[in-house]
């Protein structure tokens, strides 16, 4: 029996998952470069690709891989692969949902309480002694009952809520036009028709958003002057959602009092970028999701739900289960 070639773009976060793939019975390929040539040369006879995010599945290499059944993305989000392309070529799209519930929750919490009480310059500050004498001339900020917006109830945004109200006592609104109406009654959100609303009554604003054509630049210039002023923003979803020059304008100005950024665009951001020149921004490189515990539980999932569909079953989380509908599926038999 010929084995199911498995293609890997980058390592798997925590690579028991290669080791699985080649348990299950498949071939494993793991091309660890951004080269997408360098992937193009595997795919002809590959079956499957799992793709890390920022690297990104385009037509050109659909039609490179005449025989791929199914592309995993490495967690959620999908907006590295060309889904309209994947599904005219009758190739399945499959995600991980809700692994990124607790670990971006957290920290999304861990950036708020960082920038509202300036951790970066406190810890510079105690290393070079000067904190002392300048701490009470520094300005500090409570969580606890803050009015704190966030941009996308799913499974990260509702459980953000669940944690700012028990842990923190704040008041949740929420802005997401295509929420489960169940979510927000049992994660305690207070939902806002439309943003504009939602941005004048918040001190905090979260952004939880999956990227699509709607969220791309989503809070900008005109959104961020609409916040408070002193309000405190927080991006642990996709960088391409938040412009990111507006906001080293809006924190130059004083309008906004600080942020914490987990991802920007492009990834890394430009080390000219002026948002690297505001001293009360707190930076992680695209790290919310990644915690031990999710790292394996995400990978054994892909893993699982990639070697499903080679055998010809039914995925749990299918992107695009209209693939399989059409004369041209390449839905295993």
């Amino acid at each position: 029996m010929v084995k199911p070639k498995v293609v890997v773009w980058r390592p798997m976060y925590d690579q028991i998952g290669h080791q699985l793939f080649e348990e299950a019975g498949a071939e494993l390929v793991v091309v660890d470069s951004t080269d997408a040539q360098a992937v193009m040369a595997e795919l002809p006879d590959a079956k499957a690709i799992w793709v890390r995010t920022p690297e990104r599945i385009t037509a050109d290499m659909m039609d490179a891989a005449p025989e791929l059944v199914v592309i995993s993305t490495s967690g959620f989000g999908t907006d590295n692969v060309d889904i309209p392309a994947a599904t005219e070529r009758g190739i399945l799209v499959v995600n991980n949902l809700g692994f990124g519930r607790k670990p971006v929750s957290e920290h999304t919490i861990m950036l708020l309480l960082g920038v509202m009480n300036r951790l970066t310059w406190a810890d510079g500050s105690t290393r070079d002694a000067s904190g002392w004498a300048g701490r009470t001339n520094v300005s500090f900020r409570e969580l606890e009952g803050s009015s704190v917006g966030i941009i996308g109830i799913g499974y990260i945004g509702a459980e953000l809520a669940r944690k700012l109200n028990v842990g923190f006592r704040c008041r949740v609104l929420g802005y997401d036009p295509y929420v489960n109406k169940r979510i927000p009654l049992t994660a305690g959100v207070q939902m806002i028709e439309h943003l504009d609303d939602l941005l004048k009554e918040v001190s905090v604003l979260c952004i939880c958003a999956e990227l699509t054509d709607e969220t791309r630049n989503m809070i900008s210039r005109r959104e961020l002057a609409l916040l408070p002023k002193g309000s405190v923003v927080v991006n642990t979803a996709r960088g391409q959602i938040l412009d990111l020059d507006a906001l080293a304008d809006g924190l130059a100005s004083g309008h906004i009092f600080g942020a914490g950024i987990d991802t920007t665009y492009p990834e890394p951001l430009p080390s000219s970028h002026p948002l690297y020149e505001q001293d009360n921004v707190i930076f992680t490189p695209h790290t919310a999701g990644l915690t031990t515990e999710t790292a394996t539980d995400q990978t054994r999932f892909s893993v699982s739900q990639v070697m499903a569909v080679l055998d010809g079953g039914e995925p749990t989380f299918p992107v695009n289960p209209q693939a399989w509908d059409g004369k041209v599926s390449r839905q295993p038999k």
